[in-house]
């Protein structure tokens, strides 16, 4: 799907519930395990707001909407980006599918009429985080990575989640390092800078 179509879409049914019409397209686009996962993070996040005493509604709405960009083909990521003048960095350019959070970003702001700052910010930050995140942000991190495959990354910050969002952060992030390390992969600075403030924050 292009961003034309998405936008044409979701012009259609303006006057319907947003998740609703999410699920109504990943259906119709053979997209159920987007969906299935966009719901698994929406539950997480709203039970990590709960405890954390966030704004519950927000964190489930933010969780169907950080892969929501997912919908539209990667190829147009840039372009969509450069005609919101948001900007993307020669390491994004390297790692395109990172790109999925600014445009679900732009997404929210100019397609779905969703304009609450924490969303915006959970949504742009669920790949990376970023070192001094809010609370709604680690959250919405958290919760997309306890919905990965990696057992071992999953276990570490299940153990701690409900304890400390810094010390779940500083697990997640350990861990992404290190696989990308392991795989020499580009590990953005947003992700670097994150991982060592929630180091220091942990261990000093």
């Amino acid at each position: 799907m292009n961003y034309k179509e998405f936008k044409a879409y979701f012009s259609e049914r303006k006057n319907l519930p947003i998740i609703e019409s999410i699920e109504c397209l990943c259906d119709e686009t053979d997209n159920i395990e987007l969906f299935e996962h966009m719901e698994h993070v929406a539950t997480l996040a709203e039970e990590l707001a709960k405890h954390y005493n966030l704004n519950e509604d927000e964190a489930y709405l933010t969780g169907f909407l950080h892969d929501v960009a997912r919908l539209i083909d990667p190829e147009e990521y840039i372009q969509i980006l450069e005609n919101h003048d948001v900007y993307v960095t020669d390491d994004e350019m390297k790692v395109i599918d990172v790109l999925h959070g600014k445009v679900a970003k732009v997404l929210c702001e100019n397609v779905l009429d969703v304009q609450s700052a924490d969303i915006h910010s959970g949504i742009l930050y669920h790949t990376t985080l970023r070192k001094k995140a809010t609370d709604f942000e680690k959250v919405i991190f958290l919760a997309d990575k306890m919905t990965w495959t990696y057992d071992d990354m999953v276990f570490n910050i299940e153990e701690t989640v409900f304890q400390s969002l810094n010390v779940a952060c500083y697990n997640a992030l350990s861990w992404i390092i290190k696989h990308l390390e392991n795989k020499n992969g580009l590990i953005l600075p947003d992700t670097l800078e994150a991982y060592l403030f929630y180091k220091s924050s942990v261990l000093f």
